[in-house]
């Protein structure tokens, strides 16, 4: 708002005075465009100069008509004064004593205190020590009737004082009322008539009215409050019945006089002694909270030679008068809004004028308003995106997406629930004047207050409504593996503002000067409730999908690397596997505990900021300051501590390779004492360095977290020691509530801090994980297709032949680089015949036999299988196996063990295993047996999958003679019998005979072969 300079009166001596009045007009201009005032006029009255006089601003904004010295304004509870002096008069007349119940003039006025009539004196009500609080200007109704004023004060007939008369100064406006009754029963005469003849005249205050009705006043200005950031015209209803306490009509003219008056400047025979008794303060009670004693209208402050100042506040209109009798000096400041920023203008001029730097004051409407705004602009959007998730949820329950889960118990618990939110949010609702307003009605509230106070209560109630509905038809209505991260989104606002709105609701509760706030212990609960059932809610759900995304990562990595080809998973990193599964995984399983904590927290410091914006702009710039730098930190470090974290990620392939050979090389280890201590160092050195990694990495945050509690220390510290020198218009009170939110803050920041390496360390895991998954689909990309086809097909094949046409397999051996190869291969098997495959350490048997099975796939060359080329994928699926280092499931996977029960109790029978073990529901008993037994287990497997070919890798080699000789001379023939294929590589020569044909490998290549 652009405040115009008008009217000057330039006789003030400014030199004289010591003033710069060009400081005051720019406090001046800048306190109006903070405070958002239309229009305001100043009076300063320095001993016998002439009077400084100036209009800043519009009377009224919409036609631009400029504030003159005869623009009238309300004086609102600046009219006690008058009514007060109007006592006096009386009282000097002997009509009135001061020292009477107020019974005596107002005989059916009944007060109560503790259910016992209570005899108020009218010095009682003169000066505020009458027992009637605050709060019953809240009672005081709207009217222009002749006798609004007797209304008034008979709705006091039979209250409840609420201290004892006479012992507790609190200031009620209505006092004032009861003493402008008593003013007009007494003189006989109508109020208004009585102190336009008998007071204001005689003061020649001839521009000062009392105003009666709505109609418009000549040369009044347009009265506004705030609304959306701005003024905004109001039209306040008129209230007749409290005219004695703050419905006088004046304009800077009078308010000059009226200023000289109290300064001794002018006088008046009869009333000037009067006003000089007016300010005469009761100090036989405990000051107020700001230090002021009440005296007839005025509130007396022991500040220097003594200072009388008065507020005066009405829905659209606002003035501050202080004085300053001994130094001659006074101000007076009329605004045509209502507004605490009037009398921070009207106190900071004359601070500047006693050279002393003035004292900021926020307007709670003003607050109210800004609070408002803001909570419209982020709750209508927030409203119709919920809608749009409820049409969505609708359209969900109309197509069955949807499908509904209730019964009986499970609607009345959600309905019971959502129940009592909604009365509580009611209450809390109902209870906001307690909070805010010291109690007053709403209809108080809603004459006083900003209209976006209603607007924002109205966004606010339309969010939670269908909110509320949102939750309760989804609760009802599930979607199967719903992440539903709406609602998560919902619930981590809700618990973050519930946690940062307990510290709000106790630093008000502790600034409270009433014991105990009902609205405020609601408002306590109701955060709690906030904080923990969104906690219970989000963690409850981030759990659930957080373990969700686990088991479908660990599915998903399970899947790929059982359709990769078995040559391909050997070329992995031996340990990377597991380290993915286990270690990876379970880091990510944490995610939700540190989002949950993290998000909560960050949103309860977003919250406790806009808090210390509220409280103080200054302590909320040097706290963004500290935790940009905390965050910067944080940043830096977490660079490299993330490299040092990669690589000790890196280790934990190594240490689950250890784990492998530890497990499966123990007996060597048990058997060689040096083997073991070597292994054991290296172990070791592969632990340390994983520790020393780590820890250096932990160190980097942690130093950094040591830091940023030093700044925050420093931040509470230069608040406490060096903001009452830097700014010392900062109030103690505010002081103590920043540092209490700040300490509040720790905890949160401290979450978030701890949190970052949490979720760096989840980042690596994730992303180990995806590599890992990446690795795999190249790997998979070509053996998938092949297995399902294969699988889909083998039972439906006959064996006619299988025939190797120049097949090759190369690799590297050892460290040495040279290449071994086996092959080029040309055979041909066919089905219902024995092969042996035979030759020494290095030969390339084991090599043939992976080329055979498709385990390994040629370099060159083809498989055929029935004539037509086979992938390893297809090929593998037509065989039973049975290698030297075969692995035995504890389960009968693949197997229909059911349709094959009796063939299998008869093999176990034969194969003399119905005594060591027994098969329920596919699971043996135990497979910790002899190898011989585990390798007969295994023989039995694979006899029940009954493949068209089979191969038995040095099968017979861990056998007693009795079942070497069962495997030769029964098992083979009887699956050749059956037409099986059977491949069998075997160094026992004597049983050659047995074989349809015998080939030997040596160097790779077959070296002979026997029919």
């Amino acid at each position: 708002m652009c405040c115009l300079l008008v009217t000057a009166w330039p006789g003030f001596a400014e030199a004289e005075a010591n003033v710069d009045l060009q400081a005051i007009e720019s406090f001046v201009r800048e306190n109006m465009d903070d405070g958002n005032i239309p229009g305001l006029s100043v009076v300063i009255v320095q001993g016998g100069q002439e009077t400084y006089k100036k209009g800043f601003g519009y009377a009224d904004t919409s036609a631009q008509q400029l504030v003159e010295h005869s623009t009238l304004f309300e004086l609102g509870s600046n009219s006690k004064a008058f009514t007060g002096l109007a006592v006096l008069q009386l009282v000097g007349q002997g009509k009135i004593k001061l020292d009477e119940p107020v019974q005596t003039y107002l005989p059916w006025l009944r007060l109560m205190y503790r259910g016992d009539p209570a005899n108020v004196t009218v010095e009682q009500f003169l000066h505020h020590t009458s027992g009637l609080p605050f709060q019953t200007i809240g009672d005081i109704e709207a009217s222009t009737a002749d006798d609004a004023l007797e209304q008034t004060v008979r709705k006091l007939d039979g209250y409840e004082l609420a201290n004892r008369p006479g012992e507790v100064y609190e200031y009620a406006t209505v006092n004032y009322d009861v003493l402008g009754l008593l003013v007009q029963t007494v003189s006989g005469r109508h109020y208004e008539t009585y102190m336009a003849e008998q007071v204001l005249q005689p003061l020649g205050l001839s521009h000062t009215v009392l105003r009666t009705g709505p109609e418009a006043l000549p040369g009044l200005a347009t009265g506004y409050k705030p609304g959306f950031l701005s003024a905004l015209a109001y039209d306040a209803p008129t209230y007749r019945g409290n005219t004695p306490a703050g419905y006088l009509v004046s304009n800077a003219d009078d308010m000059e006089k009226w200023l000289r008056f109290q300064l001794g400047l002018e006088q008046h025979p009869d009333l000037s002694p009067l006003i000089e008794q007016s300010r005469l303060p009761d100090r036989s009670v405990k000051p107020y909270y700001d230090g002021s004693s009440y005296a007839a209208g005025w509130q007396v402050y022991q500040k220097g030679s003594g200072e009388i100042a008065h507020g005066g506040n009405n829905p659209n209109f606002s003035s501050y008068i202080v004085f300053r009798p001994e130094d001659q000096l006074g101000v007076a400041v009329l605004a045509n809004m209502n507004s605490a920023v009037t009398a921070a203008i009207g106190q900071g001029i004359m601070d500047m004028m006693l050279q002393k730097t003035p004292v900021l004051q926020k307007d709670l409407y003003q607050q109210v308003d800004t609070v408002a705004v803001v909570v419209i602009a982020l709750l209508v959007p927030m409203s119709l995106v919920t809608l749009g998730f409820l049409v969505l949820l609708l359209r969900q329950v109309r197509q069955g997406t949807r499908q509904f889960t209730g019964n009986g118990k499970k609607i009345a618990l959600g309905a019971g629930l959502a129940f009592v939110f909604l009365a509580g949010f009611t209450a809390c609702l109902y209870k906001l004047p307690d909070v805010l307003f010291s109690g007053l009605p709403w209809g108080f509230v809603y004459v006083w207050t900003p209209c976006t106070l209603f607007l924002a209560i109205g966004a606010v109630s339309l969010t939670v409504l269908l909110l509320c509905l949102y939750f309760l038809l989804s609760f009802f209505f599930k979607k199967n593996q719903d992440r539903a991260l709406f609602a998560l989104i919902v619930l981590g606002l809700a618990s973050g503002f519930g946690n940062a709105f307990i510290i709000f609701v106790i630093n008000k509760a502790l600034q409270a000067r009433e014991t105990f706030n009902s609205g405020l212990f609601l408002y306590f609960v109701m955060g709690i409730v906030l904080y923990v059932f969104g906690q219970r809610l989000i963690r409850t759900r981030l759990i659930d999908i957080t373990n969700r995304a686990v088991f479908d990562k660990r599915m998903e990595l399970i899947n790929k690397i059982l359709r990769t080809s078995y040559q391909k998973l050997q070329s992995l990193e031996e340990g990377k596997i597991q380290a993915s599964l286990n270690n990876d995984t379970e880091t990510v399983s944490r995610f939700s505990n540190i989002v949950v904590t993290s998000i909560t927290s960050l949103i309860t410091l977003v919250c406790c900021f806009v808090y210390l914006g509220y409280i103080n702009l200054f302590g909320l710039l040097a706290s963004i300051a500290v935790v940009a730098v905390a965050v910067g930190l944080y940043l830096a470090v977490g660079n490299a501590a993330n490299r040092l974290w990669e690589e000790t990620r890196d280790i934990q392939n190594v240490f689950f390779k250890f784990i492998l050979d530890l497990n499966k090389g123990f007996k060597e280890l048990y058997l060689h004492q040096g083997r073991r201590n070597a292994f054991r160092q290296d172990m070791e050195e592969s632990c340390d360095t994983y520790r020393e990694k780590r820890t250096r990495g932990d160190m980097k945050f942690a130093n950094v977290f040591v830091i940023g509690e030093l700044l925050f220390t420093f931040v509470i510290g230069g608040v406490a020691f060096l903001f009452p020198l830097l700014f010392t218009d900062v109030e103690t009170e505010t002081l103590v509530s920043f540092v209490f939110v700040f300490l509040y803050m720790t905890g949160p920041l401290h979450n978030v801090m701890n949190g970052f390496p949490e979720l760096l360390r989840v980042r690596i895991s994730w992303q180990r994980i995806q590599q890992l998954i990446d690795e795999l689909s190249q790997l998979e990309a070509e053996a998938a297709p092949a297995l399902e086809v294969a699988a889909a097909s083998v039972a439906k094949t006959e064996l006619q032949g299988l025939e190797l046409r120049g097949v090759e397999y190369r690799y590297k051996a050892g460290g040495a680089g040279q290449e071994f190869q086996v092959g080029p291969v040309d055979y041909s098997f066919h089905p219902g015949e024995v092969v042996f495959i035979t030759g020494g350490n290095g030969s390339g048997k084991s090599t043939l036999s992976k080329l055979i099975t498709g385990l390994y796939a040629p370099d060159g060359g083809e498989i055929l299988l029935n004539g037509e080329r086979m992938s390893p994928e297809t090929l593998g699926q037509h065989f039973a196996t049975v290698f030297s280092d075969f692995y035995l499931f504890e389960k009968l996977y693949g197997i229909d063990y059911e349709a094959k029960r009796e063939e299998l109790e008869r093999h176990m029978k034969v194969l003399q295993l119905e005594e060591k073990l027994t098969v329920q529901d596919g699971v043996f008993s135990t497979i910790r047996l002899s190898t011989g037994q585990r390798k007969r287990i295994a023989l039995l497997i694979s006899y029940l999958e009954d493949r068209p070919v089979y191969l038995f890798d040095e099968w017979a080699a861990d056998q007693d003679p009795e079942f070497r000789e069962f495997f030769y001379l029964t098992l083979l023939p009887e699956m050749k019998r059956r037409g099986k294929l059977v491949i069998a590589v075997t160094h026992d020569d004597r049983y050659f005979h047995l074989a349809d044909r015998v080939i030997k490998m040596e160097l790779g290549q077959i070296a002979n072969q026997e029919e």
